[in-house]
């Protein structure tokens, strides 16, 4: 059941708690002021007492002198028309909210399974807190597929309501978690749980589950670095050192960074720095970069390249040949960056270029 359906569900109890208790104190002080003006009062104990086994239609008889009148016995039928009626419309309306709900989790999970069935190569976040929510967001906008996956479920609603991601309840650092999520043909996953302990112990499970997985942690010690990078994460990023790192930033090259934010922040163009490898097969192979034309034709800026596990060259020449297993690292719009990497892969033509 999702936290809308949970909060509708608490608000219908809590109306037909209202209801059962105006019909009580309306069917008390109703029997009082009966008894009263028929000059045959009876105490507001007994008047309640009444009214209960009235809205219970448990039969006990008529226990209080003004119900043994004509107009005690009108009253008393008027009660339980009213009161019965009442109670059946609102503890029928409870049950359908419950079995709607149900059914509409259900339905709800079996389409999320499937949908998740479907992905191959995609990322797998393991916590949606304010930085796994912008891991999150980054993906999305960047067209890459992704699961979220969190304990919260409600916080995991928002973000699939606002961002339409696939995603998993559940503890990240379970292996029937990580299943669900199809980590085995995932191609990364992020550890941004709440603590080192967790991202450890997460990384471990991640990796036997899928050693060719590429992994990122989240880190607050440094002196976790290591032991994650023992047990598998490819890469960890200590949150403190990269907030530190960025208000130095902002404090010594503020337009550096407001150029990166702007660029970050934009929705309408998406434009971001990538890395495109050169795969056996792509047409670019052989070309000199000044012969591919990317500012012209792909509207793509090249910053650096760099062949296998060499250094970056910045800034490359015109004249550098296109090679197999080179990687370019370019600055260009999401959608003509996809394109460039389709190209380089080998899956698309040349003739796909505009």
């Amino acid at each position: 059941m999702s936290p809308l359906e949970r909060r509708q569900l608490r608000r219908q109890v809590v109306r037909i708690g209202a209801v059962i208790s105006l019909l009580i104190v309306g069917g008390t002080v109703g029997y009082y002021l009966l008894g009263y003006w028929l000059g045959r009062p009876d105490t507001l104990m007994d008047c309640f007492y009444m009214t209960v086994i009235t809205l219970a239609t448990v039969g006990y008889g008529e226990v209080i002198k003004v119900a043994e009148t004509p107009q005690g016995r009108m009253f008393s039928a008027l009660l339980i028309l009213v009161g019965v009626g009442t109670l059946f419309y609102a503890l029928s309306s409870l049950a359908v909210i419950t079995l709607e709900g149900i059914l509409h989790g259900a339905w709800r999970q079996w389409r999320m399974e499937r949908r998740i069935a479907t992905l191959k190569d995609h990322f797998i976040v393991c916590g949606c807190g304010n930085v796994g929510e912008v891991i999150v967001r980054e993906l999305v906008l960047t067209k890459r597929p992704v699961v979220a996956v969190d304990r919260d479920s409600e916080r995991l609603v928002n973000l699939a309501s606002q961002l339409d991601v696939p995603y998993v309840v559940g503890d990240a650092t379970e292996e029937a978690t990580l299943r669900s999520a199809g980590i085995e043909r995932a191609t990364g996953l992020l550890a941004v749980l709440p603590n080192d302990h967790e991202n450890l112990f997460l990384v471990i499970t991640a990796k036997s589950l899928n050693p060719r997985l590429r992994v990122v942690a989240k880190g607050n010690d440094p002196s976790v670095v290591d032991k994650m990078k023992r047990v598998g994460a490819d890469e960890v990023v200590l949150t403190p050192f990269i907030g530190g790192l960025r208000m130095v930033s902002v404090m010594v090259r503020p337009a550096a960074v407001s150029f990166l934010d702007t660029m970050l922040r934009e929705r309408e163009q998406v434009i971001r720095v990538e890395e495109v490898q050169i795969h056996d097969g792509s047409p670019l192979i052989g070309l000199r970069l000044a012969d591919a034309q990317l500012p012209r034709r792909w509207n793509i800026l090249v910053l650096a390249y760099r062949k296998g596990d060499g250094g970056f060259v910045y800034n490359p020449p015109a004249d550098i040949p296109l090679e197999k297993g080179m990687t370019l690292v370019v600055l260009g719009e999401v959608e003509r960056l996809a394109e460039f990497r389709r190209l380089a892969s080998g899956v698309a033509s040349e003739a796909m270029a505009p």
